[in-house]
């Protein structure tokens, strides 16, 4: 190369710029130097097989990756350094690792600790060494880079009749100088980061483990204090310990007070009736007005279904226990007003009592007798007819059966407890009577004794022999016979039928249209006394039997006898009356 210069400079100036092998910007070779221009290598490509092996070469010590290469040429110094740096690395965190469960801080501090040892060690690492490698390379190339544009100057004068592509070359050089240099300032400043951050790490290091020691001498000072202060105040400590027991049965014993008066004023809820005794008893009343009216309504058959040649009856008494119809109500709606319950009173109203009329037609034959001319004068023959029956049936299902029905189980619990405790208002309904029972006196009188001398009259006698037959006996709604039960009319239409009357089967107010009207001085046993007004009905509602000194017997409930002038019976005193015979 230096002899064809040579041979160039003798002819005339080149217009070319030739700089040494060593710079970084090459000319282009003269015409006929290509066969001695130096050609380059080309690199092989590894294998992944080769790249595995040179992985597996490299050696790992402590937290650093050193290959086989940099480890030979350690001596045997550095490499106990680096053995003991990691051996004591270790045993810290062994160390700092103990308290870590009881101390939520140290724990903190020790992650800490761990991520800048893990960023000091990045800086230590193959990558890091690589990255300074790399800066010394790019440096040197920048130094020879400087050299060679310091003598461009000089050398630009006699360029001055240079070619196009000979200026296009030297700029395309100038921006590879430029980017060169601005590669090898980021580096530098890459390295001077890594070299700040391994700094931090050790001092973030240290610090870590000032508080790991200052936290066990703290811990350490506070349990000695603690154990100092427990042998000299060993009394004290006993104190408080009692205190405190005191203190937690104190609380044991509010908090059971607490669920136990809970508890009482649930279960006082659960088995008294909460609703006011006003709207009870009007309840009450409203349900047996329904019960009179379909009384009345039975009583009425006859008038309201004329035409029939006869009427039977199939009925089933009228009543329910005032204390299930309560305990329902209350179960049901809890705090009730009168008015608020009347919609569940009709439902179970119609749910317990179905009524039932049908009419059956016969035919039947009676004799019919035909005149004729000739003896004997007239002839008979058979004619048949209709004969009309109205069947007038009455189901009463029962009112707690009905109950049973619509409650569930945990209600039905509850309305049991109320029955069993009469929801805490014994007093409300004088001894459980239904409404069709008509004594609210409350008197029990089967033992009353007749004075001798009203039986000195056989006709009375042979009454009241019948009549005391059934003392006793429950009242029963529409019953007119032993096997039914009675109900008032029921009973003395029984025993007047029974003593030589014929009366049939009639009301109270059937019986007072029947019989002569007298007073009470001209009353007499075995003449009859009548009441109004103990039911919504027109007329009499109740009958008995007098039987003197202002007694008489009736269907009460149960059939016994009554004091006529009883604070009840006095105020629905219509009157007496004798029935012909």
């Amino acid at each position: 190369m230096g002899k064809v210069q040579q041979r160039q400079d003798k002819s005339k100036p080149s217009r070319l710029n030739f700089v040494d092998e060593g710079s970084q910007t090459k000319g282009r070779a003269p015409p006929g130097s290509r066969g001695g221009e130096k050609k380059r290598k080309p690199r092989k490509l590894k294998s992944d097989a080769q790249k595995a092996k040179e992985r597996a070469e490299q050696l790992r010590f402590g937290k650093a990756d050193i290959t086989v290469d940099e480890a030979s040429r350690m001596t045997k110094e550095q490499k106990r350094e680096m053995y003991a740096s990691a051996a004591l690395l270790t045993a810290v965190h062994r160390k700092i690792e103990e308290y870590e469960d009881d101390n939520v801080g140290i724990k903190s501090a020790h992650e800490v600790e761990k991520g800048a040892e893990l960023a000091g060690r990045v800086s230590d690492s193959r990558y890091a060494k690589k990255l300074k490698k790399r800066k010394k390379k790019l440096e040197s190339k920048a130094a020879k880079q400087k050299a060679a544009a310091g003598k461009q100057p000089a050398e630009k004068a006699g360029e001055a009749g240079s070619n196009p592509i000979s200026k296009a070359k030297q700029r395309q050089a100038y921006q590879q100088q430029a980017r060169v240099v601005a590669q090898a300032a980021q580096t530098s400043k890459a390295a001077g980061s890594q070299k700040a951050t391994a700094s931090g790490a050790s001092k973030v290091k240290s610090g870590v483990n000032g508080v790991v020691t200052k936290g066990k001498e703290v811990v350490g000072g506070v349990a000695k204090g603690a154990a100092v202060f427990a042998k000299s105040h060993a009394h004290l400590l006993v104190i408080g310990g009692v205190l405190a027991m005191l203190l937690l049965l104190m609380l044991s014993a509010f908090s059971s007070c607490s669920i136990l008066f809970g508890g009482t004023t649930h279960v006082m809820g659960q088995t008294t009736y909460t609703a006011e005794d006003e709207d009870i008893r009007g309840a009450e009343e409203d349900y047996k007005q329904l019960e009179r009216q379909l009384q009345l309504e039975i009583d009425m058959m006859e008038i309201t279904h004329p035409g029939m040649d006869e009427y039977q009856y199939d009925l089933d008494p009228i009543e329910h226990d005032p204390w299930e119809l309560t305990s329902y109500l209350t179960t049901l709606h809890d705090d009730y007003t009168r008015s608020e319950v009347q919609g569940t009173l009709k439902d179970t109203f119609e749910k317990q009592y179905k009524l039932k009329t049908w009419v059956e037609p016969q035919i039947r034959y009676r004799v019919v007798i035909i005149p004729s001319p000739v003896p004997p004068y007239f002839t008979t023959t058979l004619e048949p007819y209709v004969y009309l029956i109205l069947h007038v049936e009455l189901e009463n299902r029962g009112l707690e059966t009905v109950i049973r029905e619509e409650l569930d189980d945990d209600q039905w619990k509850r309305y049991e407890i109320l029955q069993d405790t009469k929801g805490g208002r014994p007093y409300l309904f004088n001894g459980s009577l239904s409404w069709g029972s008509s004594d609210g006196s409350g008197e029990a009188g089967i033992d009353y004794q007749v004075p001798a001398e009203a039986l000195t009259d056989p006709e009375f006698a042979a009454m009241l022999e019948e009549a005391e037959k059934y003392l006793g006996t429950p009242y029963v709604w529409g019953g007119s016979t032993p096997e039914t039960g009675f109900d008032c009319s029921g009973y003395v239409c029984w025993v007047l039928n029974e003593s030589g009357w014929n009366v049939g089967r009639t009301t109270a107010n059937g019986l007072w249209q029947q019989a002569t009207k007298i007073s009470e001085a001209e009353a007499k046993p075995g003449d009859l006394v009548f009441f109004e007004g103990t039911y919504d009905t027109p007329g009499a509602s109740h009958v008995g039997i007098y039987v003197g000194n202002g007694m008489m017997i009736s269907a009460g409930d149960p059939i016994k006898y009554s004091n006529i002038h009883s604070s009840y019976w006095d105020k629905h005193l219509l009157g007496f009356g004798r029935i012909p015979k």
